[in-house]
Order: C-alpha cells, then sequence, then structure tokens
C-alpha cells in the first residue's frame, strides 16, 4: 500500500489524502483551500482525463473537505454520510452556492463500504461539523486510521472515546495538527462554555449569538443557557433548516423556541422561499431572549432596535478570531452593533482537537507510524505522537 498526501502537510484546510493498494485507489477529502473558497485546484485522474480513482471519501461537510466534489468526474463514486450532505446543500441553498448535481452515494455511520480490496469503516468522530467521521481503512493486512478533523471537549468526546477504543491499535495514524501550530495544550468544554453562556443569559436581557449554524453543539449550548434563565430562544432561519436535519433534541413551539425569518431572504427566488420559508411564525417573542444571527441580519437587529426590543444587550461572538481579521464585513457588522449600545463579548472553544487529546489519540491507537496534516507546523508532533513520518505534499509513503 502507499499513502500520498496531495495537499495538507502544511496547511490548514484543503486536505486531500490518497491510499493506493494494488487493486484500488481512493482520496479522503476534496475541498476548498480555507484562502480562496473559488480555487480551480485540478487533479489528473479525478477532475480531467481518464479517471484513476475509484471512489472518494468526506470525513464532514465543511467546505475545506467537501467543497470541491462537484468538480470530480462523473465516473468515479463519491461517498458522503447522509447527514452531512443534507446539511452542505442546504447550506448552499442559504450562502447563494450551487447544490450539488453530480450523483452522491451516501452511507451510514459504523457501515463498512469495500471498493475492491480496500474495505472502509466510518465512525463518528467528535467535531463542530454534525456527524463528522473518521473513517479506518483496512488492506493488505494493514490498519490505517484517518481522524480528519477531531476533538476531544465537545459534545461526542465520550462516543469518540469509545470508537477509539473499538478501534484500537493500528499501523498509520493520519490525523489533523491544527492545534500544533497554535500550541494549545487543551481547550475548554462545550459544557464550560455552556455554563459560561448562562452568566450572560443572567446579566442581559437580550443575548445575540453569532456562531457557526452547522456547529449543532454550540446551538444547544446556547439554547440550554437561555432557556434555563427563562429567555426565549430564537434560531435564525438557517440554523431551523439545519435543526429539523440532525437530532439536536431541541424543538421550536412558539411558546419557548421561536424561528425568525431574516429580510434578506425574502429577496430570494420562489422555490426557495417553497422549500424553506412557506409556514407560519410568530414574531411576538417577549423583551427577553437570546437569538442567533448573522452578518447579513443588520437591517433586522435594527428594526428590533426601533421597535425598542433592544434594551439591555450583548452580542456574543462565539467563532475563531481569524475571521474578524479577515473579513471586512464582519468588521462592519460588529462595528455597528456597538454603535447600538450593544456589548462586544466572546465566548468560544474550538472544533479542533488539543495537544492533550492528541497524546490521549496516541496512546489509545498507539500507532507504527503517524503521518500529521490539518497543520502548519507538522514538526511538533514529534513530541506527541509514535512514529511521526516527516512527509511533504506529493511524497509517497510506502507501507
Amino acid at each position: 500500500m502507499e499513502i500520498r498526501i496531495i495537499k495538507g502537510t502544511n496547511q490548514i484546510g484543503g486536505c486531500i489524502t490518497e491510499i493506493t493498494s494494488k487493486n484500488a485507489k481512493i482520496l479522503i477529502d476534496f475541498g476548498n483551500d480555507l484562502e480562496d473558497t473559488k480555487e480551480s485546484f485540478e487533479l489528473d485522474g479525478l477532475t480531467y482525463g481518464k479517471s484513476k480513482y475509484n471512489a472518494v471519501f468526506i470525513t464532514h461537510s465543511h467546505i475545506d473537505h467537501i467543497g470541491l466534489i462537484e468538480k470530480i468526474n462523473e465516473d468515479i463514486p463519491v461517498y458522503v454520510e447522509e447527514s452531512s450532505l443534507k446539511i452542505y446543500n442546504i447550506t448552499c441553498d442559504f450562502c447563494g452556492e450551487d447544490k450539488l448535481t453530480k450523483k452522491i452515494n451516501t452511507f451510514k455511520i459504523y457501515d463498512t463500504i469495500e471498493i475492491n480490496n480496500i474495505k472502509v469503516t466510518p465512525y463518528r468522530v467528535d467535531h463542530s461539523s454534525y456527524n463528522s467521521c473518521m473513517f479506518v481503512i483496512e488492506c493488505e493486512d494493514k490498519k490505517i486510521l484517518h481522524t480528519g478533523d477531531f476533538r476531544l471537549h465537545g459534545r461526542k468526546k465520550e462516543e469518540t472515546l469509545n470508537n477509539l477504543k473499538r478501534i484500537g491499535k493500528v499501523d498509520i495514524l493520519i490525523t489533523e495538527g491544527t492545534s500544533l501550530s497554535r500550541n494549545i495544550l487543551e481547550y475548554e468544554t462545550e459544557e464550560r462554555l455552556e455554563k459560561e453562556a448562562l452568566e450572560y443569559m443572567k446579566k442581559y436581557d437580550q443575548v445575540f449569538i453569532m456562531h457557526s449554524s452547522t456547529n449543532i453543539d454550540r446551538t444547544i449550548s446556547f439554547t440550554k443557557s437561555a432557556l434555563k434563565t427563562g429567555k426565549n430562544y430564537i434560531l435564525d432561519l438557517f440554523t431551523y433548516s439545519l435543526s429539523k436535519v440532525v437530532n439536536m433534541n431541541i424543538k421550536v413551539d412558539y411558546k419557548r423556541i421561536f424561528v425568525w425569518k431574516p429580510l434578506r431572504y425574502y429577496l430570494k427566488d420562489d422555490k426557495f422561499k417553497s422549500e424553506y420559508m412557506d409556514f407560519d411564525t410568530s414574531s411576538f417573542f417577549g423583551k427577553k431572549y437570546a437569538m442567533n444571527v448573522k452578518v447579513s441580519m443588520l437591517e433586522d437587529i435594527k428594526k428590533l432596535k426601533e421597535k425598542g426590543l433592544i434594551t439591555n444587550a450583548c452580542l456574543i461572538y462565539s467563532m475563531w478570531d481569524g475571521y474578524i481579521e479577515k473579513e471586512e464585513k464582519l468588521r462592519n457588522f460588529i462595528d455597528e452593533i456597538k454603535n447600538m449600545g450593544i456589548e462586544f463579548k466572546k465566548l468560544h472553544t474550538s472544533g479542533h482537537t488539543d495537544i492533550n487529546s492528541m497524546i490521549k489519540l496516541n496512546k489509545i491507537v498507539s500507532p507504527d507510524k503517524t503521518i500529521i496534516i490539518h497543520t502548519e507546523n507538522r514538526k511538533k508532533g514529534k513530541n506527541v505522537f509514535n512514529g511521526i513520518v516527516d512527509l511533504n505534499d506529493n511524497e509517497i509513503f510506502k507501507l
């Protein structure tokens, strides 16, 4: 068998892993580089020319892992977990991107897929994208674990630990190292974040929350903390649409939990409106509430202010700080929020693994060799993992 990291040995996002046996060749993930979501990456035998790959497997629905699969040759099967595919297509609808038109093969977590002599088994893994997968690849008496993006401080940490114990020792570990360059030993848990959010819910009458709608763990954290203080919780239309796909155990009842249809979506075409907006809502949710917001909802927030529904308010920013540095629209939104007298707060924990969790991973699966991807400083992994293979992009490692 051979392993080649086509992209990812020295970058975060856009990682592509190739695994080749005597009878099959597969890829894991085919997404955008984070710095350029419109780049036109091409790969001979995958996106043009005679097809050389037997299958492509996607770990989760974040664009840096799935965003380029429409470019894959039609005769190459693409496998995506069934909920992740729905989430990706809903995200495309709301963000104005084209849905997938090519045929996609969906799978359920824990169901093994055989590609000639390669067996691929997906296991659920803790990450900030619902139903993210790690893959166990078995072939030619070798066992490879590809973790995808993962962490051990979210709401699926115990399931992830149990899965790693079920997988046991592996020959090769291919894992993300996002936090190696950030030198983070331990991130705050999702449960701890929920407790901190509770303090803001007690202090402010109105709490606006900015986080990724696909981060279902975070939606649960803020909803639970709001309801504990007697506040109503308002899901924006995008978050609500995603919540219907996942097992969130939070139901819109128009008594404590409401849906808000932001003004911008009334400008969408009739197809979008019939699919996502064809239901009645109640906009009366009182003067004490918590509410998901996006940059595009600035006019909605201004109207709430005009109606006297913003009095003692804060905005909780619960995403990576780097977005503020990179995105002018986001910075302008935050400035406008502050100008309305809404206090700005940060409360976040990462979707990626910390170094202590990497150490746990290494101990449980005890790899003979480790390849670190999704990182800007793989060399730091030498103090964490067994048998580091110091690969550059497109170098081949033979088992």
